[in-house]
């Protein structure tokens, strides 16, 4: 296990109901219209100046909860909670708080169904019809086949028709399967040949789709003959020990336990602020609709308009909103910590294994990394995707909700990962504190120890798995090891020594 040098303080609904009557706002966020503007982010590399910064960050950006988690090779070294997980209960976000992780969940449905794909249960070149209890077709090419590499690639021609795509509050009770035939059959309950399915053919066209990643979670059940949330719990929770990693808010026995999301508002009632491409009033100077994937789609002149904090107003609020669900709930629902989260990043950092569990083989990993539709889009993987941040090429995912904006991305070129999860929406501040912590997780050396108590002593069954790697060595000392079988703690550095030397 991993610490730093420093001390660090772990701390029954109708379908047409909406949450609050506002559309949803699930899409992949970019920021390349105000990439100079992130740029312009210092160096934090001092701990003390990265807190300083997420601090007032946060408190600038009116952002009531934060947890983030860096990885460094194999290893969990750095995590910090801050601020409020729920305000008006007076709860702070501590390491048990989960947040709902909105689109990064999708690069756990993904690995769900690339699973099934190593133990050769279907090809990513198969027509999806073959797995699935109905047909799917777009209406404008009938004959031409979707295939699992579409999906994973968002260049199904499968669209996101918001209209009959309701935010419920707490989960939905619409199951899966029932919701994507009615989606995708002619005559169904959700069908619309126009608003279901772009213009582009199969294979031809990308658009972001979080349908396309429901489907793929159907695909889970199909193919594996379990439902999609215990396929997951047996086969990669369960596996890599995120022991607070949930698809259902049903599963979760203390919701205190939950990030409550929460909105900005300006002190008008309107606001500027940016939620992906999404601004909720249509009368606000910064509204663009939802079929738009880059943010410069929407509202290039942004600060102009709204100012440079987005409240567009002298003051703003936050208006806290219930927990939700949604029917295609493989695309966002999911909820975790930002340490179990970690777990998962950091197998796809050491090639498919966390903690000696293997979850993917590395081939596989390295066929997700891959660009298969360059000349459509030339930073999608199969669900991952790159950006450049600072210099710095990044892979992994983002998310943005109603009352959440989400970052998991990795540094390939210095084994570094970083998990950033809030409960609230603003997008240029959490690339601010991305790029810090990057920076920070760069140039700081981080110490393997043990596993360090809360009484600065290390338990003497994890110096015994030290001592098991010094076999070359000619080290015969005993350590002080105390009455009650603990060990002081620059014994242990002192180990350390002689492996580093």
């Amino acid at each position: 296990m991993i610490i730093y040098v420093a001390i660090i303080f772990i701390f029954n609904i109708t379908f047409s109901q909406f949450i609050d009557n506002q559309s949803p706002i699930r899409i992949k966020k970019s920021l390349e219209g105000r990439q100079a503007y992130n740029n312009q982010t210092n160096n934090y590399r001092d701990e003390e100046e990265l807190i300083n910064f997420i601090e007032s960050t946060m408190a600038t950006h009116l952002i009531p909860g934060l947890s983030i988690t860096i990885v460094k090779d194999d290893n969990i070294v750095w995590e910090e909670q801050f601020g409020y997980a729920n305000i008006v209960n007076d709860i702070l976000v501590d390491e048990n708080t989960v947040f709902i992780l909105s689109s990064i969940s999708k690069t756990v449905t993904a690995t769900a169904l690339m699973q099934l794909f190593e133990d050769g249960l279907f090809d990513l070149d198969d027509d999806i019809d073959n797995y699935l209890s109905f047909n799917i077709n777009h209406p404008d090419y009938p004959l031409v086949p979707i295939t699992f590499r579409m999906l994973l690639s968002h260049t199904s021609g499968i669209k996101d028709n918001w209209s009959v795509m309701p935010y419920y509050d707490g989960d939905s009770q619409i199951e899966l399967s029932y919701y994507l035939n009615q989606y995708f059959t002619p005559g169904g309950q959700f069908y619309n040949s126009n608003s279901n399915f772009t213009n582009s053919s199969p294979g031809n066209g990308y658009s972001y789709s979080n349908i396309g990643a429901a489907l793929i979670g159907l695909l889970v059940e199909e193919i594996s003959n379990q439902s999609f949330n215990q396929y997951c719990n047996e086969n990669i929770f369960e596996p890599l020990e995120m022991d607070n990693a949930f698809w259902f808010l049903s599963e979760i026995e203390n919701l205190n336990q939950v990030a409550s999301p929460y909105q900005l508002t300006g002190g008008n009632g309107d606001t500027c602020f940016e939620i992906g491409c999404g601004i909720y009033n249509e009368n606000n100077p910064c509204f663009c609709d939802f079929a738009c994937v880059d943010y410069e789609d929407c509202c290039p002149d942004y600060e102009e308009v709204c100012g440079e904090d987005g409240t567009g107003a002298d003051y703003a609020n936050l208006t806290e909103h219930n927990n939700y669900g949604y029917a295609d709930y493989p695309s966002g629902q999911l909820r975790t910590t930002s340490n179990n989260l970690a777990k998962f990043m950091s197998a796809y950092i050491n090639d498919g294994v966390y903690n000696g569990v293997r979850i993917l083989n590395p081939e596989t990993i390295e066929l997700i990394k891959t660009i298969h539709y360059p000349n459509i889009n030339s930073t999608q993987g199969l669900i991952w995707y790159y950006k450049n941040e600072n210099d710095r090429i990044l892979f992994g995912h983002n998310g943005g909700d109603i009352g959440s904006s989400t970052e998991m991305f990795i540094s390939f070129s210095d084994n570094l990962g970083v998990v950033l999860l809030t409960n609230s929406s603003n997008y240029n501040a959490m690339i601010q504190i991305e790029n810090a912590a990057f920076d920070f997780a760069y140039e700081t050396d981080f110490i393997i120890n043990g596993d360090i108590n809360d009484d600065s002593l290390i338990n003497i069954q994890d110096i015994i798995l030290i001592v098991n790697l010094i076999l070359s060595s000619n080290y015969n000392s005993s350590a002080d090891i105390n009455s009650d079988q603990t060990i002081d703690i620059l014994d242990v550095i002192q180990l350390v020594n002689i492996i580093l030397n």
